[in-house]
């Protein structure tokens, strides 16, 4: 059986001293190498063909979201999996754009680490259980806050914002609606100070992500 070639990247010695020592006993995984920053990494990656990276966050020379993206670049067959101390929406979500397979938390269990390397190494995604709720918990706060939006608008304000989202004019809007172009003009005013947004463009997006208007 082919083992899982895997090369462990952290700032600190004791980390991948620790990670390497707890993999040993997994059947199917073998470390072959270890790096203590992105630059390394990625010259250790023109020596060693891993099957997966296990890689840090937060690291001196280059973060571990930015090596991620150049690994991916570079080297697309490599499965990336995350493995840090930062279990927040905002690094989650860019080492996800990055092309991160992976994230578990620095505190998960040995057993479950070598889940994951296994799960990224068959070409499947695996977030540990408090990443995945901290993706869920984020979707769900993002639907209230539109949800809380959409309810102030009148039905008047949301026809203005759809014709105006679908690129019509003052003008134009206010003939289809029968009303003045004053007061088309009063309905965005009113639009914008109860969507906080700042300008026109920002309103577009606004109306298109909240499905008043299709593209």
């Amino acid at each position: 059986m082919e083992k899982i070639k895997v090369i462990v990247v952290d700032d600190h010695k004791l980390v991948t001293d620790c990670i390497s020592l707890f993999l040993r006993d997994s059947e199917n995984i073998s470390v072959i190498g270890v790096a203590h920053s992105g630059n390394d990494a990625l010259e250790l990656l023109k020596k060693e063909e891993p099957h997966v990276v296990l890689l840090d966050i937060s690291m001196p020379d280059m973060t571990g979201i930015e090596a991620t993206s150049i690994i991916k670049k570079k080297h697309p067959s490599i499965n990336v999996l995350i493995l840090s101390m930062h279990s927040d929406y905002n690094n989650i979500s860019d080492s996800i754009d990055a092309g991160a397979d992976g994230y578990v938390p620095k505190d998960v269990a040995s057993k479950e680490l070598a889940e994951a390397i296994n799960a990224v190494y068959n070409g499947n995604n695996y977030f540990h259980k408090s990443i995945s709720e901290e993706i869920v918990k984020n979707y769900a706060n993002k639907k209230k806050k539109a949800s809380e939006v959409l309810p102030q608008l009148t039905k008047r304000e949301l026809e203005v914002l759809k014709l105006f989202a679908e690129g019509y004019s003052n003008n134009e809007i206010a003939e289809k609606l029968f009303l003045s172009v004053r007061t088309v003009e009063s309905h965005k005013n009113h639009i914008l100070q109860k969507t906080k947004i700042k300008n026109s463009v920002e309103l577009v997006k606004f109306a298109i992500k909240n499905k008043i208007v299709e593209l």
